[in-house]
């Protein structure tokens, strides 16, 4: 991959910028002030501040640490109405669904009746918008960040990550207003980060480190821009530091933006695994007669069709959805583009389509046992993991049986 492009650090200002309670950086960049307010996403203290800031300061432009399709949820209040969640699994982006829904649930859950998670941007958007005045989104595409971190780690390192993000998401946490507030501390979100498993830190470094990075760059070239003299920028506290010392270094964002690139044993992996199976039926057949390569056909069948149509049936998935993960299972053994669950999410998310208030209930559903199966996009997902955690299990039973005979 190639490196970040760097230019010579300019001079730093040290002239004292607004006042205020709240986590706080002020630079200039050429003639330009630029005043960075740190926040928390679930404090009413941000949201207040940064109202505060907006009305004292009168700035030029104004950034917000959201990516532009985030933004464009932010402001469109029917955002989740037009959410096709069909079309979601259809294109393959149900990880990165479910992903932003942990995120955006565990938030709302620390957060509180009066504050939504991300009011604090909502508000700087929408003062921008009646004030007139551009407002920038400097945040890297969430999809880009979550394919970046995803392909930084292998297959039982994702399983781990994944397990610890739906932990969260099970978990109720009451946070006091003094702890949201401590959350604006950069020194507890190093330590936090500190916590993170040595094996895990290439995570880290795409989740923070970038983003302080690209956040840094957009931020200084919108503080270039034509008649800018004041710039208003709202981030999450814990970017501070790392905005701080990238402010005034120039970088290559078309580096951060790439997108990891499937590797070569990934490719092989799916012509192998068919081979295998082929190969393993095959010779089956040939050592041991026609009836025996017969049997250990059947069994593919049933075992690993029969325990993807067990776990859509444990999901409660509609009756068309089990049937399909059923004779999927086994097709996937050899086109492993077909995957049981998927398949049987992608029919039951069509058959059975969220409403908008599943949507706007997932942190509570999330809660009870009972609301996973529930709440429609909840349900979902679960029609999409359970009969593909059944077809993984089959085809380890029918390998392991087929090698047996063999030996």
């Amino acid at each position: 991959m190639r490196s970040i492009k760097k230019s010579t650090p300019t001079r730093k200002s040290t002239k004292k910028g607004f006042k205020t309670t709240e986590p706080y950086l002020f630079q200039t960049i050429g003639k330009t002030e630029v005043h960075i307010l740190g926040t928390a996403h679930v404090s009413k203290q941000s949201v207040d501040e940064v109202e505060k800031m907006i009305r004292t300061l009168k700035p030029d432009v104004i950034c917000v640490e959201l990516c532009e399709s985030r933004m464009k949820s932010v402001e469109d209040p029917d955002y989740l109405k037009k959410l096709d969640i069909f079309k979601v699994f259809k294109e393959r982006k149900m990880w990165l669904l479910l992903s932003s829904l942990i995120l955006s649930s565990f938030q709302k859950k620390i957060g509180n009746k009066d504050i939504k998670p991300g009011d604090e941007m909502r508000k700087a958007i929408t003062m921008g918008r009646t004030l007139k005045k551009p407002v920038v989104a400097v945040d890297r595409e969430i999809q880009t960040t979550l394919k970046r971190s995803w392909g930084n780690v292998g297959f039982f390192s994702k399983m781990y990550l994944f397990s610890a993000l739906l932990a969260s998401l099970l978990v109720r946490e009451d946070v006091s207003d003094d702890k949201i507030e401590e959350m604006k501390s950069d020194d507890i979100l190093k330590d936090l980060f500190s916590q993170i498993p040595k094996k895990y830190e290439s995570v880290k470094h795409v989740i923070i480190d970038e983003r302080d990075v690209y956040l840094a760059e957009k931020i200084r070239q919108a503080a270039e821009g034509k008649s800018v003299k004041k710039l208003l920028a709202v981030v999450g506290a814990g970017h501070l530091a790392g905005i701080e010392r990238n402010l005034h270094t120039t970088n290559d964002l078309s580096v951060l933006d790439e997108v990891p690139k499937r590797k070569w044993w990934d490719n092989i992996s799916i012509i192998l695994y068919p081979v295998f199976f082929a190969g393993l039926i095959g010779y089956t057949t040939w050592s041991q007669g026609g009836e025996a390569g017969m049997d250990l056909f059947s069994k593919l069948i049933y075992i690993k069709g029969g325990l993807a149509a067990l776990g859509a049936l444990i999901a409660l998935a509609h009756p068309i959805s089990i049937l399909l993960a059923f004779v999927t299972a086994p097709i996937g053994t050899f086109v492993p583009i077909f995957k049981a669950g998927w398949v049987s999410a992608l029919s039951e998310s069509y058959l059975r389509k969220p409403l908008v208030e599943d949507f706007e209930h997932i942190a509570e559903d999330s809660e009870t046992f009972v609301g996973f199966w529930k709440n429609r996009v909840l349900h979902i997902f679960l029609v999409f993991f359970l009969p593909q955690f059944g077809s993984t299990i089959g085809t380890f039973i029918v390998a392991g049986k087929g090698l047996k005979n063999l030996f």
